[in-house]
């Protein structure tokens, strides 16, 4: 069994957040709105954030919706969390040229990494992806790859990573492809070159990819209960395994949200659960519709406060 590394400057170290993406009647990212939400994470001890990906639904975003929201928000986020505080913004472009040019928005914020994603809707062979990692870790910021194959329909391969490694601005990798096999093949990868880590992505999997030698996990109901996704990390690290098989099962509780609305993104139930907490607006993009009142019934009913202190 692998030891769970201690948290670091990493960016993917510790509890890493998803962010949503505070958004207004209209659509329009609103940053000040995610205020209450950020004071929530800073209170529950989370030090990392990272903007724009697939809850802060940043491939229905525009580059400029992206860099104004990730403007805002990341000295909001360095206040609250003082020294410690990380934060990320995924790039996601359909392919290397769009996902460079996210890239290239997002100069002069205040960043720690960049997130980026194999392309999308077109498959692409293993040499194709290869070029495309290398050109955007060598755009001239530290790129955390973030590998999702249910979205993009592009799978990274252990094989690929370690060509990935030859790449000083690789930084890491969030996986959540839910693959437990292949994670553990990306935390043996992370040993052979310094200052490569790796972060869980699959929620019901974060105890396990701890102890597989993960670095840091990525919840996304670590919105509404940060203190139990930290708590968790903490237990790993401790090495008290009854406690985090325990906490795991907390997580998995509040993972179930998402059936409220099955076989679809869960972006618009997590945003109506924060809404519900007065963390976040309901509002999302389209063209995600709210919750109807059948759905709302059920979110409300299932929302166990008790794991949700606020």
């Amino acid at each position: 069994m692998a030891t769970v590394s201690d948290p670091s400057d990493h960016p993917v170290a510790g509890v890493i957040i998803p962010l949503v993406t505070a958004l207004d009647r209209r659509g329009r990212p609103d940053p000040p709105a995610v205020a209450p939400l950020l004071a929530h994470l800073a209170a529950g001890g989370v030090t990392t954030l990272m903007l724009a990906g697939t809850n802060g639904e940043g491939p229905l975003l525009t580059a400029g919706e992206v860099r104004a929201y990730a403007a805002e928000v990341s000295p909001m986020w360095r206040e609250l969390a003082g020294p410690a505080a990380r934060i990320m913004v995924t790039a996601a472009g359909t392919g290397t040229r769009e996902t460079l040019d996210r890239m290239d928005r997002l100069a002069g914020v205040d960043l720690d990494a960049v997130v980026v994603l194999a392309p999308s809707y077109f498959r692409h062979t293993e040499r194709e992806l290869h070029a495309h990692f290398r050109d955007l870790a060598r755009h001239g910021r530290p790129v955390v790859i973030y590998n999702s194959p249910g979205y993009t329909g592009n799978p990274i391969t252990a094989t690929l990573v370690r060509r990935l490694l030859d790449e000083p601005a690789v930084a890491g990798l969030k996986d959540s492809s839910g693959d437990a096999a292949l994670f553990a093949q990306f935390c043996a990868l992370a040993g052979e070159r310094p200052g490569f880590q790796v972060a869980q992505g699959a929620e019901r999997q974060l105890a396990d990819g701890l102890r597989a030698g993960a670095a840091g996990v990525v919840p996304g109901v670590g919105m509404l209960a940060p203190a139990l996704c930290a708590a968790l990390f903490r237990a790993v690290l401790d090495g008290d395994h009854a406690a985090a098989a325990a906490l795991q099962r907390d997580v998995d509780r509040l993972a179930a949200l998402f059936a409220v609305r099955p076989g679809a993104s869960g972006i618009v139930v997590i945003k109506t659960a924060l809404h519900l907490l007065g963390l976040c607006p309901p509002h999302a993009t389209a063209p995600f519709l709210p919750l109807d009142d059948t759905e709302l019934a059920t979110l409300r009913a299932a929302l166990d406060l008790s794991l949700i202190p606020i």
